[in-house]
């Protein structure tokens, strides 16, 4: 246990004697202090730890309710939307509440006061980088404020005693900001070869058409010469990636599945190592459609343009390993979900049958013709593709 002794230099009748238990006893956390109540005299006090940050949530909204004789509750919402216990009691004819982005919003400064007495918590505030505050004090208030260290800014959580209020009362904060956040030890929600073995996924789209039936005595053509943007997309969804605010470097390595265009004509899955720097990347690629067709008399002929891509989406659960600024480290393990679209290249098919059958749609009317010819139109250059 990490016991907070009164603070050489400071007022001795403000500062709290309260143990930190549990997950409040050691983190990455600024100097903990906490005001309120240094005589321990309740037998009904019970010793209060909230946080969550062993699973890298923080703090994204405070409640407090009170009174001019006292601070009755404390009510934090996490950046999961979980929340903490009630803290004391809502009672009280004074209610405050702040909540704020982590990703974008930090906290500059927080106040706190003991009463007069040093009985119990007599006052809190709260301020954040984009002007907002919260501010509650009792009427009979000590005349000495004290200012704990912010840190980073990221509140994780608080800690101190209550009962039917608030006797004592100290925040968690992470020490340093974050410089690096790495991302391994991947657990898929599926196995990865059986995934591969599967080809589940792949999937092909028409992104042009043609078609005629040729009632003239002389044949005619049918066909069409377009261009197309397709866009090959990955993404990692975490929560850590907006719970430590901006301005760290990001590392993902993991063994997954990736999908690649392996032949001239088809979208393939394959097991590769992964190296992301970022979350999410997009990346437009054009490609062209273009045939001409005979179309010959008393037949209907039909063209499509298409292109196959694979699709991956699965969730899994995977170590972070966070570095701060001051060098200090911490890990947790975290669900997320991966995606990705990768298409390959262009690809064009015709097919015709006597008869009238322009009612049909064109890619079932090729699709079911066996004897359709499948033409490249671009030259394929033969790359692998690590997801």
């Amino acid at each position: 246990m990490k016991l907070l002794n009164i603070l050489l230099g400071l007022s001795a009748a403000a500062i709290s004697s309260v143990t930190a238990i549990g997950d409040c006893d050691s983190g990455p956390f600024a100097a903990l202090q906490a005001v309120g109540d240094k005589h321990d005299a309740s037998d009904y006090d019970v010793d209060i730890c909230e946080t969550q940050w062993t699973y890298g949530t923080v703090v994204r909204g405070v409640e407090v309710w009170g009174s001019k004789d006292r601070i009755s509750g404390i009510f934090l919402t996490y950046s999961n939307q979980d929340h903490s216990h009630l803290i004391g009691a809502r009672e009280g004819d004074y209610h405050q509440a702040i909540d704020w982005d982590p990703f974008t919003v930090s906290v500059t400064r927080v106040v706190l006061w003991s009463d007069r007495d040093a009985r119990q918590l007599g006052g809190i505030r709260i301020e954040l980088s984009n002007g907002d505050t919260l501010e509650m004090k009792v009427d009979k208030i000590s005349g000495k404020a004290f200012s704990p260290d912010v840190g980073s800014g990221i509140l994780l959580g608080g800690w101190g005693r209550a009962d039917d209020h608030i006797t004592a009362w100290g925040w968690l904060f992470l020490e340093s900001k974050v410089d690096k956040i790495q991302i391994g030890d991947f657990k898929w929600d599926q196995d990865q070869d059986e995934f591969v073995k599967s080809q589940a996924g792949i999937k092909k789209t028409v992104k042009t058409s043609a078609k005629v039936y040729n009632t003239a005595s002389n044949a005619t053509t049918v066909g069409f010469d377009i261009t197309d943007t397709v866009s090959n997309s990955y993404s990692y969804a975490q929560s850590v990636h907006w719970n430590f605010g901006m301005g760290y470097s990001l590392e993902i390595s993991a063994q997954v599945a990736g999908a690649g265009p392996k032949s001239s004509f088809s979208v393939d899955f394959s097991v590769g190592e992964d190296s992301k720097k970022e979350w999410t990347e997009s990346q437009s690629t054009s490609i062209a459609f273009k045939i001409t067709q005979p179309a010959l008399p008393g037949k209907t002929t039909m063209c499509i343009g298409f292109v196959e891509y694979g699709e991956f989406d699965m969730g899994y659960d995977a170590n972070v390993h966070i570095t701060l600024k001051n060098g200090k480290t911490f890990d947790f393990r975290e669900r997320g979900e991966r995606k990705q679209t990768l298409y390959g290249n262009a690809q064009t098919a015709c097919a015709d049958e006597d008869g009238d059958h322009q009612s049909e749609d064109p890619g079932d009317f090729v699709a079911r013709h066996q004897q359709a010819a499948a033409k490249r139109q671009s030259k394929f250059i033969s790359r692998t593709f690590r997801a």
